[in-house]
């Protein structure tokens, strides 16, 4: 069950969900197109994952590996190092002396991203051996090894998504066996981890506000997210409004840019710099996107929000407020239509690295609820590496039989 078009109906219907807990004074209701547009699209990923799952491509297998993974490890070490010592330090030393990361400015341009994007397709690697060799300890050795890049560049982001895809690895692995036990452990850890995030968000948002309140006063974010009356004297624990906030969030500035869209009905908002605009900014990943268009002009163009602090809007946001309901469904068909030629490649290949592919589909496939990942290079590269070694794979053991029949 764990295919990209399953992950993202159960990652919409879980913020549509929350959504309708109705906590928020802010929140749009839903209008009647969105609710149509979802019911549509559920029912196209429902049947794009049902024949998705017939090719048994989530079952999970394990994999050996070669003496290839040490060398190719000590070339990341080495070259993160050789960025280090090209940009003059690393991001984690900088904020140590108490000055700015600046971790976006980190690295050699254009060797950057191939070697984050090339970790991290590595790391998830790694963690595939360690699911089929779990008493191997050098593989452990080698997953915190492999970390080393993300925390000395205190790169959040990719170390998360890395995570996603390792989650879906785990998720793959236990799925023939997962028992009752699992989803109430599942369950349990995330009630916690509700709570935890409300605890460290009170405590950052009342830092920075100097407002003396400690981290389980939650007034702060009740204000920001303008919790309704019925919440605030409810006996709900407040830490939870900001997991709400987090999931629902993103839905509700979809619909409030659809909302927008309704009210422009002139023909100036359908031409070509607004065509430009979502093909070269939302359907092509950024290093190409960046070059097609203006620096000025990419991404220029403003969500509308339901208050500046809650800024993301799910990947939908954006074509929506540039070409309405044509943005976004050119978004679904380009997502869906790539997400399906990638899984049927991969299965084409049936090499060791398949699973590595399809986990980090799934996770571009979930993260859209928060953005668009098919754009963002840092995401979308790392599918070219298990193509990459997949055919070099089947190359090898082409070679490989093919001299062995020689020999007969």
């Amino acid at each position: 069950m764990l295919n990209p078009f399953y992950l993202f109906i159960a990652s919409f219907s879980l913020v549509i969900g929350s959504y309708l807990f109705g906590w928020s004074s802010i929140y749009p209701e839903f209008s009647q197109n969105t609710i149509l547009f979802f019911a549509l699209i559920f029912v196209l990923a429902g049947f794009l994952g049902y024949i998705t799952q017939k090719t048994k491509i989530t079952k999970f297998k394990k994999i050996n590996t070669t003496t290839n993974i040490y060398i190719l490890l000590l070339g990341v070490l080495v070259a993160t190092l050789c960025e280090g010592i090209y940009s003059h330090g690393f991001p984690l030393l900088s904020i140590a002396q108490g000055q700015d990361s600046a971790y976006t400015d980190f690295g050699i341009p254009v060797v950057h991203v191939i070697l984050l994007t090339f970790n991290a397709f590595l790391t998830t690697y790694i963690f595939h051996l360690i699911l089929s060799h779990a008493k191997d300890v050098q593989f452990y050795i080698m997953l915190a090894l492999s970390c080393i890049p993300y925390v000395l560049e205190v790169n959040r982001g990719m170390f998360m998504m890395v995570g996603l895809n390792c989650v879906s690895l785990f998720l793959m692995y236990i799925a023939s066996h997962i028992k009752i036990r699992h989803l109430v452990g599942l369950l349990v850890l995330a009630i916690i981890a509700l709570f935890g995030f409300g605890i460290m968000g009170n405590a950052r948002v009342n830092t920075s506000y100097g407002n003396g309140r400690g981290p389980m006063d939650s007034a702060a974010i009740l204000s920001i997210g303008k919790a309704t009356p019925s919440f605030e004297q409810s006996k709900i624990p407040k830490l939870l409004f900001w997991g709400y906030l987090y999931s629902s969030s993103p839905i509700a500035n979809f619909q409030k840019n659809v909302d927008y869209r309704a009210k422009k009905t002139d023909d100036s908002m359908i031409n070509a710099k607004r065509i430009n605009h979502l093909v070269f900014g939302e359907l092509m990943p950024d290093f190409l996107g960046k070059r097609a268009l203006d620096p000025n002009e990419y991404k220029s163009i403003n969500i509308e929000q339901i208050t500046p602090e809650l800024n993301v809007g799910t990947a939908l946001s954006r074509p929506m407020k540039i070409l309405g309901w044509i943005g976004v469904l050119s978004y679904i068909i380009v997502l869906f239509t790539f997400g399906f030629i990638y899984i049927m490649i991969l299965r084409k290949l049936n090499s060791k690295f398949t699973l590595i592919g399809v986990a980090t589909l799934n996770t571009i496939f979930i993260l859209t609820i928060y953005s668009n990942m098919l754009q963002a290079t840092g995401m979308s590269f790392q599918l070219i590496y298990p193509i990459i070694f997949g055919i070099y794979n089947s190359f090898c053991e082409y070679k490989s039989n093919k001299f062995k029949t020689l020999e007969v």
